[in-house]
């Protein structure tokens, strides 16, 4: 059972992955782990969403103020944390609302944030870690059509595979579908091959006390995947549009259960993950993937920023 294997440590991290709102998809592990006797941090990346911070890609440590520097790509946020130009994380929020200190980590160094994200583990004594994924873009395999925000999962995915070496990590994915990349049937597929390999490891859905805490969170941040997950749990299904009417999802009672994976089963099917695992910043491995026929969050990003400053 995953609650046994959860049971067996001490203190988790539980990050999400994917930037922006992933954070709040924590909730329900951070609470499963907590109520198993665990001592829990959450986290998440300096990365939000352009209607957050309409600066491209996610913040460095250095860009960021009110914040407990761990070394150059960890720190400690609290509800007082912004960066310089005063911009407030989904971390900021969350630590207010939960009343403890959230770690931010910036991927700016690519792949070679593995050094400084281990050095941080480390350093705060985590002996299991969780990332976790709103939506289930990680579990692409590379060929689907869907794919837009590749760059931070990738990299995230690259990091818990190898942070394996160190201390034990688990993916959790969250919001079946509710990002609008993966369509249902290929997170169906894509589910079937790991579990075929050993690679699903079990799965929970979300409690009353989950719904209460993520229901408080998304009211005060500018997430839509993670607002799904709350939506589901209200008994909202069928069809919804996010990203400004761009991308079509399909609301299931699924969208309420975090399904947890082995992150090394799962990198051995990702492509993009693959792609980008040498990398020394994240600007080489978004070139990679452009390179590649990705299109990624950064680019639209920084195409977006340009045309609002032309």
């Amino acid at each position: 059972m995953i609650e046994e294997f959860f049971a067996k440590h001490k203190k988790a991290l539980v990050i999400g992955i994917g930037g922006g709102g992933d954070v709040i998809g924590c909730i329900p592990t951070a609470n499963l782990l907590e109520f198993l006797g665990l001592d829990v941090v959450l986290g998440g990346l300096t990365w939000e969403r352009k209607v957050v911070d309409p600066k491209p890609g996610p913040r460095r440590i250095d860009e960021i103020v009110n914040a407990e520097v761990i070394n150059e790509s960890c720190a400690l946020a609290d509800e007082k944390t912004r960066t310089e130009y005063g911009t407030i994380f989904t971390e900021s929020i969350v630590a207010k609302h939960l009343k403890k200190k959230v770690l931010l980590f910036d991927i700016n160094k690519g792949a070679d944030a593995y050094s400084d994200f281990i050095d941080c583990v480390k350093r705060l004594g985590f002996d299991l870690i969780v990332g976790v994924d709103v939506g289930g873009d990680s579990l692409a395999f590379g060929h689907e059509k869907g794919i837009k925000s590749p760059l931070a999962d990738s990299i995230m995915l690259y990091i818990l595979k190898r942070a394996k070496e160190n201390v034990d990590t688990v993916l959790g994915v969250i919001g079946y579908g509710s990002d609008g990349e993966l369509t249902l049937e290929e997170l169906n597929r894509n589910i079937a091959e790991i579990t075929r390999e050993n690679g699903y490891l079990g799965a929970r859905g979300i409690g009353r006390k989950d719904f209460e805490i993520m229901e408080k969170l998304v009211e005060e941040s500018a997430t839509e995947a993670s607002k799904l997950v709350v939506s589901a749990f209200k008994g909202e299904i069928g069809n919804f549009k996010i990203r400004s009417n761009t991308r079509d999802v399909r609301l299931t009672p699924c969208s309420m259960i975090t399904f947890y994976f082995d992150p090394e089963v799962v990198f051995k099917h990702s492509r993009t993950a693959n792609l980008i695992k040498e990398t020394k910043s994240l600007k080489e491995a978004d070139a990679i993937l452009r390179k590649n026929g990705y299109f990624t969050e950064l680019y639209f990003e920084e195409e977006v920023y340009k045309k609002k400053n032309f």
